[in-house]
């Protein structure tokens, strides 16, 4: 009975492998493009505007309200379409750490890696329009409007 539980609870990250294997590839296509770089975490971005040097940049504890916030999967899938507003301490890893990379009224683009997003599990339900499959590279793109 153990080893059915243990072969049943693997299936699902199994079903993704080629999955992985594809993000795995778009993450490095992105890297070679000379206007990306990459944090020592992995995180890929590239700062598209951030002329306002004056302007504060968020911390972990800062409330941030982006008016431009749209997420995509690697194959197009739109899952973030509206503008955001949050602490920065209840985002993903890698969404955390970029926007902190930013001025308000800055813009950013990001392409996180699985282990700074959802992981290996993903999240949401199979077969909603919620759903983040396990090991997906997310991009984003960012345009920071304010720090409350």
């Amino acid at each position: 009975m153990i080893a059915l539980i243990a072969l049943l609870s693997g299936c699902k990250n199994d079903d993704f492998l080629d999955w992985k294997a594809r993000n795995e590839m778009v993450l490095e296509q992105v890297k070679l493009d000379p206007d990306f770089h990459t944090t020592s975490t992995g995180l890929v971005y590239c700062i598209r505007e951030d002329k306002f040097t004056s302007e504060a940049k968020p911390n972990s504890s800062s409330n941030i309200r982006c008016d431009i916030c749209k997420g995509w999967l690697i194959d197009g899938y739109q899952f973030q379409r509206a503008a955001l507003s949050s602490t920065v301490a209840e985002l993903i890893p890698g969404f955390q750490e970029g926007i902190k990379m930013i001025h308000t009224h800055g813009t950013i683009e990001l392409y996180i890696p699985y282990e700074l997003g959802y992981g290996e599990d993903g999240v949401g339900t199979e077969g909603t329009t919620s759903f983040i499959p396990p090991y997906s590279t997310l991009h984003f793109y960012i345009h920071l409007a304010a720090i409350n």
